[in-house]
């Protein structure tokens, strides 16, 4: 699987998904309404993972009124993003959001098992055009609040134009209601005012970084359960709380117009809560809030929003960058922080040993790093692990008590050499993370790329590959296994190769058996040129059938690998006298298989790497008789020369027929003389 790591932003991203059904091939058909657009004279086109991104390449037709179609074969299982295109270029395409959406604009699909005509959507929307109006009632009760004189008011996104704001009509008992219109399954948001004060809304009932009330808009009229202003749930009796905020700016040049404290308790104006200085720099200011009221609040060096502290995700709420409270029903004293910070000033120093294991993994010759919040996510200054034996290695770092702190292990000195990890021990943003204790402490021992202790993924191998000197046609003859001359143990234990496997079998003649083939993984990150042998992480010997499959000596079964692929996957197939190849393109492990064809089109092996063998079909070249890398005169004068005449299990038998002859050198190894591997030596 391709893998993506921004250490920067600690942002990484990885997604696997394991098949339990058979995939397939199935018809799908997009449909977009265009009602709403003045369609480009160009047309409508669709643009998506499953066609390049290309916004010209892929046409949709015109069929009934507004609704434009497209119709292609994709597999069934996997997961795509598209979006439409208003013409033919980037500029002209939707923007879509919401749950058809995957966060970013585009379009998601996960194919199903059977071909399928997709609902036709309206352009830039996961619903249909002009949806029906549904009457929704909001209520909100404010009897725990001063009602402001002005009156009571929702602002909302169904608004025209939006988050322009209606009154809302007092309907007794302090409960104020509206009755507006909205499009049927729409999702929309809003919030309630006191006069032009927004309520605080909590997170259990607020969506996304500003804390708006939401609902998706259902297909019958519908009254809102009222709520308490700035709350989730109905109002209770509530009493005068007095709290105290305290900040600590010992860290900080106080700004000469002092601090300040903006929250939803005072109208979030920067400039008119002072705090008072008590002196050892911490700053403090005394308020009544209601109890059980929830409520936003940062500190502010100066009078301005510029002036504002950013606080740490772990300590605000709704990813607002605010602090929040939920007052209890006694009076609080909060404990004073740092600003900007979650935590108090100067934490006590605390030693942290991380430690990995990179067993799984090839280790690389600049060695294993640590990078971090704790460091800057600097990649010119990664800490350095020491190899404590067993493939454990460990980084000692003093950090402060109770701090939160995000992380990665890197295989090698570069950021491109982290880690991918998901699961329980990733965050958001694809880190491991922790809080810091109170003693000195040493962390589990995760495995590199995993959570916890080092399980191997286990994957079926299906791979297929021709040879040019057995290639009839359609498929490859088995001329040497019918005459009994295939060895029954791999025949790859001796120079240039050196297997050690012990692979065997015993088979009924009747197999379709071509010849062996030795198969070898390296894992390489920036392409198929990087893929070196000192990259190899896996060899197997396997048997060739007449189809092209590579199989176990059972002469049935896939090849199996069990191991872990930190960069991408490259797979050499080597034959005793055909040149060697490698794939071009990178292997996706997300279907929990290994699947790769070189047979289907010459750029399939890398650097085009294979010979035409008419009809569509390519293979590995042949003529390679002491398997060096390169076809010349060495393969004939030295093999060749002393092979002619012989027969049976022969390498310079290049037609694999059971006889070194005249047809061997002129088929096969004049033509070829000169080829070499493209599979980096």
């Amino acid at each position: 699987m391709r893998k993506i790591t921004l250490i920067t932003l600690g942002f990484s991203f990885m997604m696997m998904q394991a098949l339990t059904l058979p995939a397939q091939d199935v018809n799908v058909t997009f449909r977009v309404d265009m009602q709403n657009e003045v369609t480009s004279p160009l047309g409508v086109h669709i643009a998506g993972s499953f066609q390049g991104w290309n916004p010209a390449g892929t046409p949709m037709t015109n069929t009934l009124a507004d609704i434009w179609e497209y119709t292609t074969q994709l597999t069934s299982g996997t997961t795509i993003l598209y979006k439409f295109v208003n013409g033919d270029a980037w500029g002209s395409d939707e923007y879509v959001y919401g749950s058809c959406g995957d966060g970013t604009g585009n379009r998601q699909l996960t194919v199903p098992a059977d071909d399928i005509i997709l609902d036709g959507v309206c352009f830039g929307s996961c619903l249909v055009c002009n949806p029906p109006l549904i009457d929704i009632t909001l209520q909100v009760d404010m009897s725990n609040e001063t009602i402001s004189p002005s009156g009571v008011f929702v602002q909302g996104s169904f608004q025209d134009p939006s988050w322009s704001g209606q009154q809302m009509t007092d309907m007794g008992d302090d409960v104020y209601a509206i009755t507006v219109q909205m499009p049927e399954g729409t999702f929309q948001e809003y919030k309630f005012l006191n006069g032009s004060i927004y309520e605080t809304v909590p997170p259990a009932c607020g969506w996304g970084g500003y804390s708006n009330r939401y609902l998706t808009v259902p297909p019958t009229t519908t009254t809102i359960p009222v709520v308490c202003f700035s709350s989730c749930d109905p109002c209770v009796s509530s009493t005068d709380i007095q709290v105290t905020f305290r900040v600590d700016m010992s860290e900080q040049t106080v700004s000469p117009e002092g601090v300040h404290i903006a929250g939803g308790f005072q109208g979030w104006d920067p400039a008119s809560t002072v705090m008072t200085d008590v002196g050892n720099g911490i700053w403090e200011y005394t308020t009544i809030l209601q109890s059980l009221s929830y409520h936003e609040y940062k500190f502010i060096n100066g009078i301005t929003f510029d002036d504002a502290e950013d606080v740490p995700w772990y300590c605000n709420n709704n990813s607002t960058g605010n602090r929040f409270i939920n007052v209890p029903e006694a009076n609080l004293i909060l404990d004073n922080v740092c600003f900007g910070e979650c935590l108090v000033c100067n934490p006590n120093p605390i030693d942290v040993t991380f430690s990995v294991d990179m067993s799984q993994v090839l280790i690389s010759s600049s060695g294993v790093h640590l990078a971090g919040s704790f460091q800057g996510w600097d990649e010119l200054n990664l800490i350095p692990m020491t190899d404590m034996g067993g493939d454990v290695y460990e980084a000692t770092v003093t950090l402060g008590e109770g701090e939160l702190h995000e992380y990665k292990f890197i295989n090698g000195n570069s950021f491109l050499d982290a880690e991918n990890i998901s699961g329980d021990c990733a965050n958001f943003w694809g880190n491991r993370e922790f809080f810091v204790p109170a003693e000195n402490t040493t962390l589990i021992t995760d495995c590199f790329g995993q959570c916890g202790e080092c399980v191997a993924s286990s994957y079926q191998v299906n791979l297929k590959v021709f040879l040019e000197g057995a290639w009839s046609g359609s498929v490859m003859h088995k001329n040497l296994y019918d005459a009994g001359d295939v060895p029954e143990t791999q025949p790859f234990n001796t120079a240039p190769w050196n297997y050690t496997g012990t692979e065997h079998f015993d088979l009924s003649p009747s197999e379709e058996i071509v010849d062996w083939v030795l198969v070898e993984f390296r894992d390489a990150g920036g392409g198929a040129a990087n893929a070196t042998p000192d990259r190899r992480i896996w060899r197997r010997a396997a048997l060739l059938k007449t189809d092209g499959s590579i199989v176990r000596t059972d002469g049935t079964s896939p090849l199996e690998f069990t191991g872990y692929v930190q960069y991408d996957l490259y797979l050499v197939v080597y034959h005793r006298n055909h040149l060697s190849l490698i794939n071009a393109n990178w292997v996706d492990l997300g279907t929990g298989q290994i699947n790769y064809d070189f047979t289907t089109a010459l750029g399939n092996a890398y650097n085009d790497g294979q010979k035409d063998l008419g009809g569509g079909y390519f293979g590995m070249f042949a003529g390679d008789s002491n398997g060096d890398g390169i076809i010349d005169a060495t393969d004939k004068d030295s093999n060749w020369t002393s092979e002619a005449g012989s027969s049976g299990y022969q390498n310079s038998d290049l037609n694999m027929d059971g006889q070194v002859n005249n047809p061997d050198k002129i088929d096969f190894w004049e033509p070829n003389q000169g080829v070499g591997t493209t599979v980096p030596q």
